[in-house]
């Protein structure tokens, strides 16, 4: 019996596409192990292959040789490229039996369906101005969805307006005007070659192309980062006491000015935490009427389905998300809390899983978020923040006496010589020019040396308890610190940054868990017998065969994307 269209789904269910003003996109790269011993990270980034959308929606696969990330001020924007993939196998078959394969335009036609036949619709929507004020009117996007068939193959833009039913004097959007979110494209199969040496994109990775041109694939464009307000947006502006400047061009000032939005003051009782970051909030800080300012960034499902009769059923509908983001100024820096930790941590008792783990696995995911802390922290200016947002601290905060000789301003604040939580093994030398930050150079070298597992091992075991007293409990706000982001904060790890809910950040419930375990283990065991100054003395290692397979796992999705079809941005 001949094997049929099972179920379809795209590859990958999840992008993020980023704002750029080029209009060329951001060619696709990887992350690697940094070759490089002075990097500031444990990661670098190189050219993965890429597609080169052609004049007739055809793709032609490329690999740079090298990376370039602006056309002069402008920043290239990231373009993810999905897939269409099937699962087939015999009708009334068991679903372990069906495979996975891509879909092309033969494929379809061996089910007797036409590129007509394929229906995708995009689905884009911006509902910030919504939330910040609770009405619904204020959100702006594809009403209806933007609907596109199988064999379209021209960029066809986004537009958004505001819903429809809202009468014309509370429209933000006004009738005859868009906001653009950005493109949608199918991009035109063509054959795909035999394997030719000359042509290294035709090889063969485990049995399949390296690229696969054949494959029905399309690409979400994201807008180029503009902002559009009501018209007075369009006149000079001075925030903060500061330089004036016009916040939205004249010709992107024609929102209705009436519709809610300009004017509009923080509320602290506001869904969307924290309320006062938006375009106005800094000019008053008592009062914090907004500009009724807007951006182009957007988050969209596309779905896509067969409209024939014979096959047209639940499971033949496919759906992806793509989220609209600002552009990475640090492609070759991982956050410290990816993609996989956030699925962990949503799927369900996080505690339960962990002690499920086995000590292999437990490793290797303690040695990622320190790998990952560690390039989180080289990008910040730690002096910076301690600056702004240091608490002064009193009672049982500070120590006995304070760190000999040692030289960090206010001491009496948070991370200060006096603060009982410092490390008094350490004393750090005064600013100077030589020494611009001292506190960032000093957690970086930390960090670097303990984002390597064995390192970190040792540390944990020769300070029992210190690690629970550092790290703060997920969503954990301490005596006298506001879990609304106002005021100061302890250097309770991670120290003196802001959660998205603007209380003080923490790790994820999934990460803390899993550390508090793995510590917990470690403790457990006896102290090694190493001196003290072991961990000062050892040289910070490259990534461990761990780490890279943990890193690779972390990225299987990913992966399958780059050797079957690239994805067009970074992974």
């Amino acid at each position: 019996m001949a094997e049929t269209i099972q179920k379809l789904f795209i590859n990958p269910p999840i992008a993020i596409a980023r704002l750029g003003g080029s209009t060329t996109p951001q060619k696709a790269y990887r992350w690697v192990q940094s070759p490089d011993p002075r990097s500031n990270g444990e990661t670098t980034i190189e050219p993965d292959w890429s597609l080169e959308v052609q004049s007739d929606g055809t793709v032609e696969p490329v690999l740079p040789t090298s990376l370039q990330l602006r056309d002069g001020g402008l920043i290239r924007p990231v373009c993810p490229f999905f897939e269409l993939w099937a699962s087939v196998g015999e009708p009334g078959s068991d679903p372990t039996t069906w495979k996975d394969v891509p879909v092309t335009p033969d494929l379809l036609k061996n089910q007797g369906v036409s590129l007509n036949d394929l229906v995708i619709k995009v689905d884009a929507k911006n509902f910030k101005a919504s939330r910040r004020t609770s009405k619904p009117e204020l959100q702006f996007g594809t009403f209806a969805p933007l609907e596109v068939r199988g064999d379209n193959f021209t960029s066809t833009p986004i537009l958004a307006v505001s819903p429809p039913g809202v009468p014309a004097v509370r429209r933000m959007i006004p009738a005859g005007k868009s906001i653009p979110l950005g493109s949608f494209q199918v991009m035109k199969s063509r054959p795909q070659p035999a394997p030719d040496p000359n042509r290294a994109w035709t090889q063969l990775e485990n049995g399949v192309p390296r690229v696969n041109v054949e494959v029905i694939r399309f690409r979400f464009t994201p807008a180029r980062g503009h902002f559009y307000g009501p018209p007075k947006t369009a006149q000079p502006h001075t925030p903060d006491g500061g330089g004036s400047f016009a916040p939205v061009d004249a010709v992107r000032a024609f929102l209705n000015q009436k519709a809610g939005w300009q004017g509009a003051r923080a509320d602290a009782t506001a869904p969307d935490a924290p309320s006062d970051t938006y375009d106005g909030a800094d000019v008053n800080p008592s009062n914090n009427p907004s500009l009724g300012v807007v951006d182009d960034t957007c988050e969209g499902r596309i779905e896509i389905g067969i409209a024939r009769a014979s096959l047209a059923n639940a499971s033949l509908i496919a759906s992806a998300s793509v989220f609209v983001g600002p552009p990475d100024f640090a492609p070759d820096r991982r956050p410290f809390l990816s993609l996989a930790d956030e699925l962990n941590d949503r799927a369900g008792d996080s505690a339960a899983r962990t002690a499920l783990m086995s000590a292999t696995e437990r490793d290797a995911w303690v040695q990622d978020l320190f790998e990952r802390i560690y390039e989180t922290l080289s990008l910040l200016n730690l002096d910076l923040q301690r600056r702004a947002k240091a608490m002064r601290l009193t009672g049982d905060r500070l120590a006995s006496a304070p760190i000999p000789k040692d030289k960090t301003r206010e001491p009496a604040n948070s991370m200060g010589g006096q603060d009982a939580l410092r490390n008094p093994s350490f004393a750090l030398p005064a600013l100077s020019q030589n020494v611009k930050l001292p506190l960032s150079d000093h957690a970086r070298m930390r960090h670097r040396m303990l984002s390597d597992l064995e390192a970190l091992r040792d540390f944990v075991g020769q300070n029992p308890g210190r690690l629970a007293k550092l790290i703060r409990s997920s969503f954990e706000a301490e005596r006298g610190e506001s879990p609304s982001g106002i005021g100061t904060t302890t250097m309770r790890m991670p120290p003196f940054m802001r959660n998205s809910n603007a209380g003080p950040l923490t790790l994820a419930t999934w990460q803390y868990d899993l550390l508090m375990a793995w510590v917990k283990a470690i403790e457990s065991q006896p102290a090694p017998a190493a001196p003290r100054d072991t961990l000062a003395r050892r040289a910070a290692r490259p990534l461990s065969d761990g780490a890279v397979r943990r890193r690779e796992q972390v990225l299987a999705r990913i992966a399958r994307v780059r050797e079957r079809g690239p994805s067009g941005g970074q992974p």
